[in-house]
């Protein structure tokens, strides 16, 4: 059941990212966590200064998976420049911080998922879109649940 759980968490994610970014064309750093009972958290960076809202992000977050033990895993969702070497389709990505508490112990227990987007324009009703590409997985050392 987590495993669906989290893949729900994720999806709903992107599907807000491209929401703000279809809306606003830029997307401010968030975070969701997902806590044993299936229930999903939003949370919004509590600084307007836009350059520190991940850092801001990460720190709450750290001190509230030490207090809650309730909470199962996070996803903090993020607009970014995707680095040249993963060899996306477009420059332009959602990235996904996403960690689990039971892979806190692994030494591989993290993962970014890289979305890359483009956005489109209609030029008859100045609607913009969004179109996804295939996600990429990179796995790295848990650094929220430690």
């Amino acid at each position: 059941m987590h495993e669906e759980q989290l893949f729900e968490m994720v999806n709903e994610a992107v599907e807000f990212a491209k929401e703000e970014l279809e809306t606003e064309q830029k997307l401010h750093p968030f975070a969701m966590v997902l806590f044993k009972n299936g229930n999903v958290q939003s949370i919004k960076s509590d600084t307007t200064e836009e350059k520190r809202q991940y850092e801001k992000l990460i720190a709450m977050l750290k001190e509230r998976v030490a207090e809650e033990t309730e909470i199962t895993a996070l996803a903090i969702v993020a607009r970014v420049t995707i680095p040249k070497h993963y060899k996306a389709p477009v420059d332009d990505g959602i990235r996904i911080h996403l960690e689990e508490r039971h892979k806190a112990d692994d030494k591989i227990g993290g993962r970014f998922l890289y979305v890359p987007y483009r956005l489109f324009a209609d030029s008859s009703t100045n609607k913009i879109s969004v179109q996804l590409h295939h996600p990429i997985p990179v796995a790295f050392p848990p650094e929220i649940f430690i």
